[in-house]
């Protein structure tokens, strides 16, 4: 990105950005501040959020490869009331996001602003930005447990380590979780047991697993992680 004279430091990711790039930034942060728990139970990390405004986690998306499978793992489906009701997906998404929050989930990014593909590869970005979302962490979000969604995450694990905080991280064997899925009926077996059993498992060593998988089970539900 340039660096003329209309161009802003942007704090979401770090590279100097226009007025219109800020004023997307802070766009999501209004919307997902709307469904941000006071306490976060499980922080939810994924690389960087998409460019399309309508494909934002926190519209709710329009696009629902992502969205369906992340909530429908976690058993947070429309309610019957509004099922019955006729109500549009829009209203649908809404309910969904707010029982979300209310069992303290929450999603963040490594890079609060979309990446191009053109642009840095994952594991400069993790570089990069890592340091920045491990003070959010810290002094911000405060959750009990992060769970990174993603394996081009996976050299955050060892980061989280060495920034003190690798205890609070759930992993499917040492491995970042793969992005959900839409069908992968094995992956949110195994992403439902991990987040729901998770507060459970509070006396492992920093950056152990928090739920242990046969390893013929997480074969089938790696994802591509195996």
């Amino acid at each position: 990105m340039g660096t003329s004279p209309n161009c802003l430091s942007c704090d979401g990711c770090g590279l100097a950005a226009s007025p219109q790039h800020i004023a997307a930034r802070v766009r999501r942060l209004e919307l997902s501040t709307r469904f941000r728990p006071v306490h976060i139970s499980v922080l939810f990390v994924a690389l960087a959020p998409p460019f399309r405004p309508e494909e934002d986690f926190y519209g709710p998306a329009e696009s629902k490869e992502f969205f369906d499978p992340l909530l429908d793992a976690l058993e947070i489906v429309p309610s019957t009331d509004i099922a019955a009701s006729g109500s549009d997906n829009h209203t649908a998404g809404i309910a969904r996001l707010a029982e979300f929050q209310r069992r303290g989930y929450y999603l963040a990014y490594l890079s609060e602003c979309p990446i191009g593909e053109n642009e840095e590869p994952a594991t400069s970005t993790i570089t990069r930005l890592a340091p920045t979302l491990v003070r959010r962490i810290r002094f911000n979000y405060k959750p009990k447990y992060i769970a990174p969604l993603g394996k081009e995450l996976f050299p955050l694990v060892d980061f989280f380590g060495g920034a003190g905080i690798g205890h609070l991280l759930i992993l499917d064997q040492g491995l970042t979780w793969p992005t959900a899925r839409t069908g992968d009926r094995e992956w949110v077996k195994l992403f439902h047991g991990a987040i729901s059993t998770a507060a459970l498992r509070d006396n492992l060593s920093p950056g152990c697993d928090r739920i242990e998988f046969k390893q013929a089970e997480r074969k089938l539900g790696a994802g591509g992680n195996s």
